[in-house]
């Protein structure tokens, strides 16, 4: 159920990103997990990329536990390990 939608960024930039505002966290649980089905979509929809609202911390401890799974894979010398971060935006860990 949407409770608000709005533009972020004024009429007239190339690229115009789209706050939706949803009544629960299980409205946003649905449709994030139905999101693999843009990848079969018509070409005009394929460009649309749908993300998670976070503040720039969030988005920088996010980075940066990127940045060190990443280099954990690269200096795994047995290959027995995949290191990936998981988690919901907030509650992130690798």
């Amino acid at each position: 159920m949407l409770v608000n939608v709005f533009r972020l960024v004024k009429r007239g930039d190339s690229v115009r990103p789209l706050l939706i505002q949803l009544a629960g966290y299980s409205y946003k649980n649905l449709i994030m997990e139905s999101l693999y089905k843009l990848r079969h979509a018509e070409t005009k929809f394929k460009k649309i990329i749908v993300d998670h609202d976070m503040t720039k911390t969030e988005r920088a401890e996010c980075k940066r536990l990127d940045t060190e799974a990443k280099s954990l894979a690269d200096n795994d010398t047995w290959g027995d390990y995949v290191y990936r971060v998981r988690g919901n935006p907030g509650q992130i860990k690798s």
